[in-house]
């Protein structure tokens, strides 16, 4: 399988650096547990400011833990990659206190396109969110250079 667990080990310290210092995750409270290529695993701990009116947490926030760990997993091989489509199904609520963790595994790569299987989860295992995410692949490099010597 692609995303084995030595393969996540090599991604170079710096990008993975660079994910973590993302000033929307760091506002949001998420952490970054694991990074490799074409996969990412990140967390947050559900505190009663991150619920809505109903008393669940809140739609958005759960869409955003799993498209950081999204952008990581499919930013992972070094080239700039933007959503082009996520859809989410939100499968059942969390509590307050409950640490969620955000999975985005690479299901499909091509040159331009890349594929992705985001699933929201606590602590114990229990599913509260899917997402099927679609990225392009442009052709710069997150240190602004071309890929492949292609054009920007």
């Amino acid at each position: 399988m692609k995303n084995s667990a030595d393969e996540r080990s090599f991604l170079p310290p710096e990008r993975v650096e660079r994910f973590r210092q993302d000033p929307f995750a760091r506002r949001m409270g998420f952490e970054l547990v694991e990074a490799g290529p074409g996969y990412a695993r990140v967390a947050v701990d559900l505190t009663e400011d991150l619920f809505n009116f109903a008393g669940t947490p809140h739609g958005g926030l759960l869409f955003s833990l799993a498209d950081y760990a999204f952008a990581v997993a499919s930013n992972s091989h070094g080239r700039v990659s933007l959503a082009t489509h996520v859809s989410v199904q939100f499968l059942a609520a969390a509590e307050a206190g409950e640490r969620l963790y955000a999975e985005a595994k690479e299901s499909h790569l091509t040159r331009r396109a890349g594929f992705y299987d985001m699933t929201v989860t606590t602590e114990t295992g229990r599913v509260v969110a899917r997402c099927l995410g679609v990225v392009h692949r442009t052709g710069r490099l997150l240190d602004g250079g071309p890929a492949d010597g292609e054009k920007i």
